[in-house]
């Protein structure tokens, strides 16, 4: 549902008295919910997602997201005792400059803003791996341009030392933690396996195509339904 806009609707058609509301009022404000509705057609009548994003996360993994959050998470068991947690948020700007993928040899991601198809696109995203209870795991963080996957960092979290009753004492123990070495700057044939390990588990270059389409498609969404709660809020 709109939040807000049943209760703003109410208050505009139970208004009782004309003089109540502000004289210059009422013209700007049809004028912007006007405008805002005009973008809103547009925006549901041109937009039509990708194939790839039509067809759902590559199997086994599950898609789980609320509406109104821009966190996206894609969940798979792996081995017998094995939880793969795979999070990105949609509202990051993919254009901007990124080092690892300036190099001008991967061409932009297909999408709605044809000005925007020969930037270079990155998303950064986590890997979570954990194991049994999950009181120990593996936290990824790596970054895609839609076509490949990069590392960043690797660290080890041994949640069980974490596990304190104050949420507060747990954050920052995970902030004074090691947070694993500069990964550049392990011998390649460590992150070599590491790259084995997670295309092991499905990290591969499908996925990265799926999390570049489907971060397009979430971001267009929910650009969609603020355009709809302000339009009615503003009516």
């Amino acid at each position: 549902g709109v939040r807000g806009s049943l209760c703003v609707r109410g208050l505009h058609a139970s208004s009782p008295a004309r003089e109540e509301e502000p004289p210059s009022a009422p013209s700007g404000e049809r004028g912007l919910s006007q405008v805002l509705g005009e973008e809103l057609e547009h925006e549901r009548t041109t937009y039509v997602p990708s194939e790839v994003v039509a067809k759902g996360p590559p199997e086994p993994f599950e898609i789980i997201e609320t509406d109104g959050d821009c966190e996206i998470t894609l969940v798979r068991a792996y081995g017998d005792d094995e939880e793969i947690a795979v999070t990105f948020n949609a509202t990051e700007d993919p254009y901007e400059e990124d080092e690892y993928f300036n190099d001008g040899t991967v061409d932009g991601l297909v999408s709605n803003e044809t000005d925007e198809d020969d930037e270079d696109v990155t998303i950064h995203f986590t890997v979570s791996v954990s194991r049994g209870d999950g009181h120990e795991g593996l936290e990824f963080s790596c970054a895609t341009d839609g076509e490949t996957v990069e590392v960043r960092n690797v660290r080890y979290e041994s949640l069980g030392s974490l596990g304190s009753s104050d949420d507060e004492d747990d954050e920052d123990a995970y902030f004074s933690s090691y947070p694993g070495p500069n990964y550049d700057e392990l011998d390649e044939s460590v992150q070599e396996e590491f790259h084995k390990y997670l295309e092991a588990r499905g990290i591969d270059a499908t996925l990265a195509n799926y999390i570049a389409e489907v971060h397009v498609d979430k971001e267009q969404r929910e650009y969609t339904r603020w355009l709809e709660n302000v339009a009615n809020f503003v009516k």
